[in-house]
């Protein structure tokens, strides 16, 4: 392996790839085999083409997936046990998941063949990762894009922390079934009728202040059993029973109309008008067409409340727990309440009527808790003027599938600002020191730090900039001269990696090798997250430091699923373990199937795919094989000017050798017909990998493996066996040889162990090593030769 790593260090010839880091959680499954598989597969083409490359592995190693599962393993349930258990302990814990972690992940890599400089990987949880980040923020700051907001945001109430739209829209969803609830909501100025609204988040009912309308579409006054009610008039199918149409009227006439709430009797709803308000994204597709309005428990509720001036009721505390003002709620969590809601309803006369609704509703895709919604004080970076030139950047690089490219950019039409903060414990210490006079400073090095600060630092020096070491520093405000401390928000991990191609190439402690080295010449990973993540955070960070592309192509790759497409999960029971694929379906075959499949299209991983591997391409391609050698040793057969050594094999038998073979095929015009096709085979498979196409030469390699062994073999069987014209035999002989030897070394970014053990049986003998191209000394492996050339 060292000599595979350094065989084209003097080579004028560079090559730059950039890992994306596998997070140092949990052991390997089947799907991470898939993008490795991948980058091993390039970066072995390259290597054997003779470019100089930096074989870097990446974990990534901060943030709440670390947390969760060492509070899992310490038997915590909340952030008041890390507290208690100790900050410091806990994140030493998290740095220690990671630790072994990375190393049975780097276990798991070499068995999959994956060949890296592993001394050499990086890790985000490195100071020079951290360090480079605080860069980037500074950054940021001076160019007024760094801001503190206060926003409704999605929240986790397990692991108490906001979570980004980026986080939700990639993984956040699942299809969930709540008790929905539809409400009378009593007109004021029409005391005989009420506001239909409907709620799938009963709990939220507790902060409504106003409904909202489409000003537009047609609604009615329908009398309904005792009660007259207002929906919509696309809505009325939700009426169950009789209901007779008294009036229709647009949505506009009931704008501004008040009505009682539905617990106005609530200490934290004292001194609230509840009123109708106009809102041209009301829907008729679910619901009644009228949509109660809580500012304190949804994102578009929230900006409701700045444009009509209504009032912000918080009912929850970060635990998803009521605060006080609640009254019979108080202390109670908020998903938990739905009974005694609709208990308070139905005494009031308010409730309709509650029903089972399925739908997708957002989840944290760490721990799987249901989210709630709750207003909160975040750090954001603007997108504003920002998305435009990463709209840009992203024009200039090459995606693979085609449809990549849209797919980015409809993310960054769409996506809001850039929430980067989290209340949480290991991460990113976000070097961010707000003063009371209003006056923001970022610090930007460690350096920085210790010239500015004024306390703290010898509790800190020494240690790595996580809390609670670096919160013990405090820096002078260079406003008014008060003594500032850190904000104790840690960072969002996708920081941690996007700002890898800076930060592993020195961007901040060796320009000249940064420049070496950036762009990267190719990345890949799975396609499906990645364009809101991986992909998207190095873009933004790129465009912000130095306003050109990180990368100039980019293959993603679907998902692997079960055999059945459905997507793999622990807790189904169809998760696949790596190692347990390993063992069962051996390596290389794992690695044809995902190589050779379209990365545009999910993938399904069984085992009845990796035996179809076995039997279609490899059995054939070892029975030809041991055609070969079998027949070669009968007749003492050796390649170039070899005479008398033994191609290995477990029937090798002894023989007068063949005399006087030559390096040139024969004038069988068979043998010519099978080198041409083999150079063309060659010329294919190169054109495939320099385009990082794996799927393409794969299966040109399977149609070339079948013809070798059941047209040129089975037709030139009678040759092998008994042809009298020595020159014909050899002829043959040398040209599957010549077939074979070359297979091996097109092989070998593919299935790198079966490669070997041909090429080391084919090329490599007893007594010494040459090949029959190069009549001189062979390479010690397969992955030392150079690219067959077509």
């Amino acid at each position: 392996v060292q000599q595979y790593l350094r065989r084209n260090e003097a080579s004028a010839k560079r090559w730059s790839f950039i890992d994306g880091p596998i997070t140092a959680n949990n052991a390997m499954g089947v799907h991470h085999a898939w993008g490795r598989a991948y980058k091993d597969a390039f970066q072995r083409h390259k290597t054997m083409q003779g470019f100089r490359q930096r074989y870097q592995n990446g974990f990534d190693c901060q943030g709440l997936w670390i947390e969760v599962e060492v509070e899992r393993e310490l038997g915590f349930t909340s952030k008041l046990d890390i507290e208690a258990y100790g900050v410091d302990r806990f994140v030493e814990a998290c740095k220690e998941r990671v630790q072994r972690f990375a190393g049975q992940i780097t276990e798991q890599s070499i068995r999959l063949g994956y060949w890296m400089d592993w001394d050499n990987s990086y890790y985000t949880n490195s100071d020079e990762n951290n360090y480079a980040i605080w860069h980037f923020l500074k950054t940021c700051h001076e160019r007024g894009w760094l801001y503190k907001g206060h926003d409704v945001m999605p929240w986790c109430p397990r692991c108490a922390t906001g979570l980004s739209n980026m986080e939700i829209v990639t993984e956040g969803y699942q299809e969930v079934t709540h008790a929905s609830v539809y409400v009378k909501l009593p007109l004021i100025e029409r005391p005989d009728a009420g506001l239909l609204v409907w709620t799938t988040t009963p709990w939220t009912l507790a902060a409504n202040v106003a409904a909202a309308v489409h000003p537009e579409r047609p609604y009615v006054r329908v009398r309904h059993g005792d009660d007259v009610l207002y929906l919509a008039k696309a809505a009325l199918g939700v009426l169950k029973g009789e209901h007779t149409i008294e009036e229709e009227l647009p949505g506009r006439e009931l704008v501004g109309l008040t009505y009682r709430g539905p617990f106005d009797e609530l200490p934290a709803q004292q001194g609230v008008e509840h009123r109708v308000i106009e809102w041209d994204e009301v829907s008729e597709e679910e619901g009644t067409g009228i949509v109660h309005i809580a500012p304190g428990c949804g994102q578009e509720d929230f900006a409701l409340s700045k444009q009509f001036d209504l009032p912000v009721i918080v009912p929850i505390d970060q635990f998803g727990n009521y605060i006080e003002g609640f009254g019979f709620l108080d202390g109670r969590f908020a998903s938990d309440v739905s009974d005694p809601i609709f208990d308070s309803l139905r005494e009031k006369g308010l409730l309709q009527r509650v029903e089972d609704y399925t739908h997708r509703y957002p989840i944290c895709w760490r721990c799987g808790s249901e989210l709630v919604f709750r207003v909160v004080d975040e750090w954001y970076i603007s997108m504003d003027e920002l998305r435009g030139q990463i709209a840009e950047v992203t024009r200039k690089i090459r995606w693979i599938p085609d449809f990549g490219l849209e797919r980015e950019l409809d993310w960054l039409r769409n996506m809001a600002d850039w929430m980067i903060s989290k209340k949480r414990y290991y991460g990113l210490a976000l070097p961010i020191y707000p003063c009371e006079c209003g006056h923001v400073e970022v610090v930007g090095s460690r350096e920085e730090l210790r010239e500015k600060a004024v306390d703290g630092w010898d509790a800190f020096d020494g240690h790595s900039p996580h809390r609670p070491w670096v919160d013990a520093v405090k820096i002078v405000c260079p406003e008014c001269g008060k003594a500032v401390s850190r904000i104790t928000d840690v960072g969002n991990p996708w920081l941690d990696a996007g700002i890898v191609p800076f930060s592993t190439l020195g961007y901040d402690t060796d320009r000249s090798h940064w420049e070496q080295w950036f762009p990267a010449d190719f990345i890949t990973e799975s396609f499906p997250g990645q364009f809101r993540n991986w992909f998207y955070a190095m873009l933004a960070m790129s465009t912000a430091l130095e306003g050109r592309e990180p990368f100039a192509t980019v293959l993603g790759h679907g998902q692997v699923r079960d055999e059945h497409g459905e997507e793999m999960h622990k807790s189904k029971g169809t998760a696949i373990p790596f190692d347990d694929a390993a063992d069962r379906m051996g390596v290389d075959p794992m690695r044809w199937l995902l190589l050779r499949h379209n990365p545009a299209n999910n993938l399904n991983f069984g085992w009845a795919a990796g035996n179809e591997v076995r039997r279609s391409l490899l059995l054939t391609l070892w029975n030809t094989y041991a055609f070969f050698v079998t027949y070669a040793n009968i007749d003492g057969w050796t390649p170039g000017d070899i005479v008398g050594a033994t191609i290995r094999s477990p029937r090798a038998r002894s023989r007068p050798p063949l005399q006087g073979q030559g390096p040139g095929a024969g004038e069988n015009e068979l043998d010519r017909w099978l080198l041409s096709e083999l150079h063309q085979l060659i010329a294919d498979v190169t054109a495939g990998l320099d385009d990082f196409d794996t799927m393409t030469p794969a299966r040109r390699i399977e149609a070339f493996v079948e013809e070798l062994s059941n047209w040129y073999v089975r037709r030139s069987r009678r040759r092998f066996w008994k042809s009298e014209d020595d020159a014909d035999k050899r002829s043959a002989y040398r040209s599957l040889y010549e077939c074979l030897v070359t297979l091996t070394k097109l092989l070998a970014p593919f299935m790198p162990f079966v490669a070997e053990e041909l090429y080391q049986n084919l090329v490599r003998s007893h007594d010494g090593s040459a090949s029959l191209t190069t009549g001189g000394d062979a390479p010690a492996s397969v992955h030392l030769c150079d690219w067959p050339q077509a």
